[in-house]
Formats: structure tokens, sequence, C-alpha cells
């Protein structure tokens, strides 16, 4: 067969096409991932008085001292002990801040264990998710309603002990940041269950835990377990029991500077494109955080303030490192605690 090799001069035309293929691909790829910056068309022209600035920039003020009104527990999970290296890290941190706090590891076998022994109405829901995922939410409602403490997933960081806000709230809420909620799904303040806090038996936990038969059907794990159905759980809270958040059965829906400081990288290209595209379509909601965007950048540090950052790891939808040199549990943090049963 034979093989037809382009002239020199349309080996140049292919050659610079190409060229500015690559330059194409890189400016696209600097557009949506690598840089730190925002476009929104005609932004110059933009009155920035209808969008103020969003979110904290100092922390209130909490009691230096007294009573805490959480318990001083911390509770973390996975599916057995043999924990993937990549969190040994971050564990850590939460030792090391909390060193008089007690640490309680609960296993895919243990959380299960607690809820046969005390909570057996809700078995047959548990056992009948489809997806670990959902039994990871539930069971975290389920441990802070009978112990109460911290709970926390293994890729957020403590930053600062909580002791002190611990002191001045008996139920915390932390909500993601601001700006992905409102660009998602034109709504803000999305409570997310990567870090959450309560006293035991607070009737809001109660509500939650024995909520979750009801959300059994949901297709969508964030409506059936997850940040969506929390959410819900404490709009309906909210309206429902006349309780100051200082109060004993209040809830406290803390500043996201607070827990969640940072964006999540995987929705950067999404954000940035939507307020690239679709900026003078969009509610003024949205367009607020676009300019929030805009104003902040999306790779964004902790405040001095914060009390934990979140690594956005996404943990239950990827393998990434579920293989990654194992750690025995008791190697790292040797106080901790497994729940056997009864």
């Amino acid at each position: 067969m034979a093989y037809l090799y382009p002239t020199s001069r349309s080996r140049i035309r292919t050659f610079g096409g190409c060229i500015l293929l690559v330059a194409a691909f890189l400016l696209v790829k600097s557009f949506l991932f690598d840089t730190n910056e925002v476009v929104i068309p005609g932004y110059s022209r933009l009155d920035l008085s209808k969008y103020p600035d969003q979110g904290i920039w100092q922390a209130e003020e909490f009691p230096a001292d007294g009573p805490p009104r959480i318990e001083h527990i911390l509770h973390q999970t996975w599916k057995t002990t043999d924990v993937p290296a990549h969190y040994v890290g971050w564990m850590r941190t939460w030792a090391d801040n909390h060193p008089t706090w007690r640490y309680m590891f609960w296993t895919d076998a243990s959380a299960r264990q607690l809820i046969q022994d005390k909570y057996s109405h809700l078995l047959p829901t548990y056992d009948g998710y489809l997806e670990n995922i959902r039994r990871a939410d539930a069971m975290r409602y389920v441990i802070l309603y009978e112990y109460g403490g911290v709970y926390a997933d293994l890729d957020m960081e403590s930053l600062l002990p909580l002791d002190s806000i611990a002191r001045k709230y008996s139920c915390i809420l932390p909500q993601e940041p601001y700006e992905h909620p409102i660009i998602d799904s034109n709504f803000e303040h999305l409570v997310i269950n990567a870090v959450l806090a309560c006293r035991a038996r607070h009737p809001f936990m109660k509500k939650v835990m024995e909520s979750l038969p009801e959300y059994f059907h949901m297709w969508n794990l964030l409506d059936s377990t997850g940040p969506h159905f929390l959410t819900l759980q404490y709009r309906q809270y909210k309206r429902d029991v006349e309780a100051n958040q200082r109060n004993a059965d209040g809830v406290y829906l803390a500043p996201a500077e607070y827990f969640f400081p940072t964006l999540d990288p995987v929705k950067f290209p999404y954000m940035k494109s939507r307020c690239n595209s679709l900026f003078n379509t969009m509610s003024h909601l949205q367009q607020s955080a676009c300019v929030s965007l805009k104003r902040k950048g999306l790779k964004r540090k902790p405040y001095p303030f914060s009390f934990t950052n979140h690594h956005w790891m996404h943990t239950y939808f990827t393998n990434k490192f579920s293989i990654a040199g194992p750690s025995e549990l008791k190697s790292f943090i040797p106080t901790a605690e497994i729940y056997s049963g009864t």
C-alpha cells in the first residue's frame, strides 16, 4: 500500500494547527482548573454595593471556662480498624488537639452492633441501604444521640480544640461554604454532616435519627441520609421547636468559616463555568455567590479562628486510598475505644 505524505506547506499548516489546538487546550485548562480567577462578564461595570461581602472575618466570643454543654468524646469511623494511611495524619490532629477527650472509633461491625443493641427498630432501614455511604451517614446520627460528642469524617483535619465552642452550644451544625449550594441549586445554608457536634439525647438528633425510615425511599443519597436530608430536618426543627440556639435544646448553625473554610476543588470548573456563561441570567442570590467567588478566589486557606478544615476526599465515592498502606488504628491512636456491645 502506498502512503501519501503531506507536502512541506501542508506539514507547516498541520503543525501550526496543532500548536493552536494545544494553546487552546492550555487556555481552557488554565481557565477551568489552574487559576484562582473567576471571570464575570461586565464585572467592572457592576454596582458592587448590591453585592455585600458574605461570611465572617473574625470569630464570636466563646466562654474561657465553665462546664461543657457537649460531651468531650470524639467519634470517627471506617470499615475496619485498618485505616488507609492517607488519613492517619488528619486523624492524629483530633487526638493531639483534644488530649483529655475520649476517642471512640466505629467500624461497620461495631456501628451495626450498637444499632442492634439500642435501636433495633432502625435495623431494617440500616441494613436495607444499598450503599455504604448511607449507612455511614445514618450511624453518625445514632452515635451522637446515644453518646454525644463530636463526629468527624476521616478527611476532616482538626486545627483548634473545640472546648470553647462546646461550652457555648449544645448542638452544632456546620454548613457548606456559602457559594456551594447557591451556585448549584439557588439556595443558601446547606448543612453538611462531615463533622457534627451534639450532646447526648438532644431532641434534634433524635428527630434526625427517627426520620431515617421515612426518607429511606429517596433515590438520591443526599436526600435520604446526607446534607439535603439534614438541612430539611434542621429547617423543620427550627420552625417547630421554640428553642434559642443557646438553650439546652437549641441548634446552632455555625458559619462555614469555622468548619469548612475551603471550597471543594471538584466544584471549581463547574462554578467558574456557570459564573462566566450564565451570570446575566442568574438570580441575584447566585450573582452574589459569583461575586463572592471573584472577591475571595477559589483556592482559599483556613482562617486563624477555623476549628477544622475539610480536605474534600469524597471518601465513599472513590477507592483511591483504600489500599494505600493501611495502618492499624491502635498503632497511632493507642487510646481508641471500640464498641463491643452491651
